[in-house]
């Protein structure tokens, strides 16, 4: 099998395991945490603290995982992390009490490090090198259907079965279907380093040419710009629907929710065919920008349902083109030797903030309200750029020296 056609298989088999880990692991806990919460009789703040927590932990866990996927392989990692998922979450169903279910949430949101977006990228890099950009991009398109298949497929075997038997089913897709899948890519893997005589493709070379004093300032740059457009970007996806329902959408905020799915698969469509020759941090501006927009769409004085269209649209352009740049950009800044280890510390920096945004979210809206959370989402989206304008500023003077 040539390698062109291994990578483009690879972007198949990994945008399956996407959007079961993403649907299981992150966007089906908004929907059922009310149920979750009112068994156990804890406030909602409660529930989105222990998340929060889970992603806190999980992005101190990732620069170890990076190196551990450099080290044996990121398909490798994935496998293991399949089945390291399919027992928290059927641990999580089978939890006691709150504290046993804050615990094992916390659990699970390490091990989706292991088999989410990062893992997935550096399995890209690993078989494409310096091709993996538009591979990433293709993978992106495919995962933007966790949301919209697991939102709602969420809330309806919640409503038949209860959160608990949800969560057993969740566990059983890990193991029927994403465990083969990246068992499969880690057979591939041994393939292509056996055909190569090596165990990855040749290191790709920085894009951007950084200077040694560039270096350290491009990785901070854009370590706080990802941390804070990360902060309003978890917001939005765990209370997307939450917060379309009490702007007074009611039963329609499932559907409205929805258009976040379609609206970034259409955007990382553009990207693959428009903006291929944009750099990504022209990409990563895009995306910054397009969440602050998101609240402005929500508060016009328009139409509820035009609102909230505009809101899950601008929301999903944003959270579309910052998975994919959260992969290209460190690539195209520092090239592909150790890429894993420095999506790791990238994702640190990045959950150092973005980690406490559900909580924070849900606490500033039982203490604040709604309207006033939104605009400090505002805020923070908008500082959000800066560091990526003064990183192509500098980028642009360096070139010109």
């Amino acid at each position: 099998m040539s390698s062109e056609k291994r990578l483009w298989l690879a972007v198949l088999a990994l945008g399956v395991t996407q959007i079961v880990g993403y649907g299981t692991l992150y966007y089906a806990y908004s929907i059922l945490a009310a149920s979750v919460a009112g068994e156990f009789g804890v406030a909602p703040s409660a529930m989105f603290g222990a998340f929060s927590a889970g992603m806190l932990a999980g992005g101190l866990a990732a620069p170890r995982l990076g190196v551990l996927m450099d080290r044996l392989g990121a398909p490798r990692v994935m496998a293991l992390g399949s089945l390291a998922a399919a027992a928290a979450l059927a641990g999580l169903a089978l939890a006691p009490n709150f504290p046993v279910f804050a615990v094992l949430v916390v659990a699970t949101e390490v091990v989706a490090v292991a088999v989410c977006y990062d893992a997935a990228f550096a399995t890209l890099v690993l078989f494409g090198g310096a091709k993996a950009r538009g591979a990433i991009t293709r993978l992106t398109l495919i995962a933007g259907f966790a949301s919209t298949l697991f939102w709602p497929l969420t809330g309806a075997l919640d409503a038949s079965f209860g959160w608990r038997a949800t969560l057993l089913i969740f566990a059983s897709l890990h193991l029927a279907v994403a465990l083969p899948l990246h068992l499969w890519l880690a057979a591939q893997a041994r393939n292509e380093a056996a055909a190569n005589g090596a165990k990855a493709p040749a290191a790709a070379p920085a894009a951007a040419q950084l200077r040694p004093q560039d270096e350290r300032f491009a990785f901070w740059a854009v370590g706080v710009s990802f941390a804070l457009s990360g902060m309003v970007i978890a917001a939005m996806g765990v209370h997307m629907v939450p917060v379309l329902s009490a702007m007074g959408l009611g039963a329609s905020a499932y559907i409205v929710s929805m258009l976040m799915g379609p609206t970034q698969v259409a955007i990382r469509l553009t990207d693959a065919l428009f903006w291929r020759s944009l750099h990504p941090l022209q990409v990563a501006t895009i995306s910054g920008l397009a969440l602050p927009l998101s609240v402005v769409a929500l508060m016009l004085p328009i139409e509820g349902l035009i609102a909230g269209a505009l809101f899950a649209a601008a929301t999903g352009v944003g959270q579309g083109l910052s998975s994919i740049v959260r992969g290209t950009v460190p690539l195209a800044l520092f090239g592909s030797a150790g890429y894993a280890a420095r999506l790791g510390r990238l994702a640190a920096v990045r959950t150092v903030l973005s980690a406490s945004a559900p909580f924070l979210f849900a606490l500033g809206t039982q203490e604040t309200g709604l309207e006033t959370t939104l605009w400090i989402a505002f805020a923070i989206g908008v500082v959000a750029l800066l560091p990526l304008l003064m990183l192509m500023a500098r980028l642009k003077r360096s070139v010109a020296a």
